[in-house]
This record gives structure tokens, C-alpha cells and sequence, in this order.
């Protein structure tokens, strides 16, 4: 591993509670620092921190591998340390050129063309769940709006059903911030919520066996030869990219407007703002702080020497702040142009579902603030997960508004 001498004496520990109380603080101060940690937990990891050094990392697929069983018998993936309650996440931990044929697969399911004929869908949700409570002048906006839209959304979108969302939806978020340990209760019974998540998507891939359905993502992933275990990799990966992402980043934008009503008029006064604001948003709340990478090769970046097996950690919401790139970068502004943002990764990992989320949170944001303008977040009762190592997200979200009418929206 790279020889550091580091300030914090080797124990940065993304998954603390004292990293949980102000991430941006504590990637700040690396970042103006020395630009990196180097910790021996988790197994021993470097943090990168600097935009360059991070973007440097993700584009060279070369000399760092997303793989979560790298040639050489070393332990991998993108998430540090790896989460033992859950599969290998498809294309997102393959290298090439496994990933590259798994891409041009996939590329055409989500293509912004794709998911612009979606919008319609995701707007009746929506006002759908809006619906729900629009007449009794309060809701949390968590329970009752972040997290079952994406949900139903990202299972409509695969062909998955949507009537058991919350089984879904529950576990995959709490995963994100349940101890990693096996034998420890809360992670036990997460483990119980996956078995049930895992044994529903193999039923759903038998089905398709048996009963192949038209315009479906199963039945094509079937059809253009991929194994039940690749098929089911593929789409509990979408799933829990899909579920998890846009809560995070959509709860996190909710409570920024109730907090800056003015940016929130701006934004109900020129709808056209909300475009730059989504990738505001996505970059100033970046939902996935942090992934990793495994070195394969030797390579040098930031001045520190990487050998195969060392395990590197691209803290994005870090990138996303720095200055040699956003003028300005702990400022927020709604009409942010250019806004190069690395929320959803760089290189050739680039996330795969960015339309989808984009238009997600566009969407979303456009019918709140068009059915519950003078919504009101209770703030002190809207806590961030224990643990934000890798997700940024609130466990829930109280607030209050005027009443308004049911539209009849239907799911």
C-alpha cells in the first residue's frame, strides 16, 4: 500500500458518526489539505478528495478496476468495505470487456429518448401519491412522496410489479447505513428483507421463462442470452440504483427550497430555471458520496504510488465542491451554467440510469411546487442517515402546507 503520512493518523472513516455530523466539512479540509487520506480501516483504503484526482481515477479503467473479484485474487468492488448482504452489482462492478457488452445491451433501455417518452408515467405517479395527502395539509415528505415515487417508478420502468414497493424500498435504503455486520440484529434482519427482494426477482426471471412479456427488460435480457444469474445481477442492480439515488438527492432538495424560499419562487416563477437546478441539486446534494475503485496495476496519482490491491475511494460529493472547478462551490445557485458535476461518476462507469434520475427529480419537483407551493419542512425533525459514507439521504422529512385538491391521479 502507498506510503502516507496523513493528518488524521490513518483512521478516516467515512462510515463514523463524526463524518455523518458534516461530510462537506470533512472532505473541505482534505481537500484544501493534503487532497487525500489514507486510513487502515475497512482494510486499508486511500480517499481522494480533489475533482482532478478523482476524475483521473474513474476514467482509467486501465490501472483501476470496479471489478468485486479482481485478477490477482484481490477483493474489489465499488462500495468499501463491500456490503455482505448483497450481490455483485452487474455492470457496475465488470470491467472491460465484460462491461462493455453489457453496456451496448443496455444503453438503448435508458437512453434520454427512452426516458423521455417515460415522463408521462412518472408525472401520473407522482400526483398519484400526492393525492394521497394533498388534502390534509401535511405529509412527510420521505415516506409519503421520496421514496415510494422513485420506487414505483424504477419498478415499472424494469416490468416489476408495484404493488409490494415497500418491501422493496425499505430495505434497500436502510441498507445503505445498517452495520455491516454479520450476527449484529439490524443486520440480520436486513438480511431477511434482501432474501425476500432476492427470491422475488428470481421468481419474476422464472416467470419470464415461461411466459415471455413484450417491451419488457427481463424478457430482452433473456432473449439476448444472458444467464438467470447475469439477468438477476442486472436487475437488482437497477433497482437499488434506481430506489436509493433519487430519494436521497429529492428529499435533500425538498428541504433545501423550504429553507430558501426565495430560490423556491424562483423556481415557481420561471419553470425553465429548473433545468440548471436539477444538476444544482444533483451537485450540491450528490446522492452517492463516495465509490470505490481497486488498483490493477502500479500507477501514480496525486503524488501517492498505487500496487495492485490497493483500494481507493472517490469521495464525489468532495469533487463536486472543489473550487479549481465551481466558482463559488458551497454556494447554491439554480441558475449554475456550465455545471460539470461527477454525481453520477465519470468515465466509462458513468451512471447508466442519469436520464431517468434527472427527469425524476425534474419532474417531481415541478408538481410539488405546483400543487404544494407553501409546503414547510419541520427541519429538526428531518434527520440524514447515521451513516453517510456512501449515501446522503434523510430517514424522514415532516411538513406542512395549505390543503388543495385531489387531481385523480392514478398509479
Amino acid at each position: 500500500m502507498a506510503t502516507i503520512e496523513p493528518s488524521d493518523g490513518g483512521q478516516f472513516d467515512h462510515h463514523s458518526p463524526e463524518h455523518a455530523t458534516d461530510p462537506v466539512t470533512a472532505y473541505r479540509r482534505l481537500r484544501e489539505g493534503p487532497g487525500f487520506a489514507r486510513s487502515c480501516l475497512h482494510g486499508g483504503f486511500t480517499v481522494l478528495c480533489r475533482y482532478d484526482d478523482v476524475v483521473a481515477v474513474a476514467r482509467d479503467h486501465e490501472h483501476f478496476s470496479n471489478a468485486l473479484e479482481v485478477a490477482g485474487g484481490f477483493k474489489g468492488g465499488v462500495t468499501l468495505p463491500h456490503n455482505p448482504a448483497a450481490s455483485r452489482m452487474s455492470f457496475s462492478e465488470m470491467d472491460p470487456p465484460e462491461w462493455n457488452s453489457m453496456r451496448r445491451l443496455l444503453n438503448p433501455t435508458l437512453s434520454a429518448e427512452a426516458v423521455a417518452r417515460f415522463v408521462p408515467q412518472i408525472r401520473a405517479v407522482t400526483n398519484a401519491f400526492i393525492d394521497r395527502f394533498v388534502e390534509s395539509g401535511e405529509c412527510d415528505l420521505v415516506l409519503d412522496l421520496c421514496s415510494p415515487v422513485p420506487a414505483v417508478v424504477t419498478l415499472r420502468y424494469l416490468g416489476l410489479p408495484t404493488d409490494e414497493w415497500e418491501r422493496y424500498a425499505v430495505p434497500i435504503h436502510s441498507s445503505v447505513y445498517t452495520p455491516r455486520e454479520p450476527g449484529h440484529p439490524a443486520f440480520e434482519h436486513l438480511n431477511q428483507q434482501f432474501t425476500w427482494i432476492f427470491d422475488r426477482l428470481r421468481s419474476e426471471i422464472a416467470d419470464r421463462h415461461s411466459s415471455p412479456r413484450e417491451d419488457d427488460l427481463i424478457t430482452g435480457l433473456l432473449g439476448a442470452g444472458l444467464d438467470d444469474g447475469l439477468v438477476f445481477e442486472t436487475v437488482y442492480t437497477m433497482l437499488a440504483a434506481g430506489v436509493d439515488t433519487s430519494t436521497s438527492v429529492l428529499s435533500a432538495a425538498l428541504l433545501h427550497l423550504s429553507q430558501h424560499t426565495g430560490q423556491k419562487q424562483a423556481l415557481i416563477d420561471k419553470p425553465e430555471l429548473l433545468d440548471p437546478a436539477t444538476d444544482e441539486f444533483l451537485r450540491f446534494y450528490a446522492p452517492a458520496q463516495a465509490t470505490a475503485r481497486t488498483a490493477i496495476a502500479e500507477s501514480e496519482v496525486a503524488g501517492i504510488r498505487f500496487h495492485p490491491g490497493d483500494r481507493i475511494l472517490l469521495a464525489w460529493a468532495s469533487a463536486n465542491r472543489d473550487a479549481d472547478h465551481f466558482d463559488e462551490p458551497d454556494t447554491f445557485r439554480v441558475d449554475r451554467e456550465p455545471n460539470r458535476h461527477v454525481t453520477f461518476a465519470h468515465g466509462i462507469h458513468r451512471c447508466i440510469g442519469a436520464p431517468l434520475a434527472r427527469q425524476e427529480l425534474k419532474v417531481i419537483l415541478a408538481e410539488v411546487l405546483r400543487r404544494i407551493p407553501d409546503y414547510e419542512v419541520d427541519a429538526v425533525r428531518a434527520p440524514t442517515y447515521p451513516d453517510l459514507g456512501l449515501m446522503f439521504g434523510y430517514q424522514t422529512m415532516p411538513a406542512a402546507f395549505s390543503p388543495g385538491p385531489v387531481e385523480g391521479a392514478s398509479l
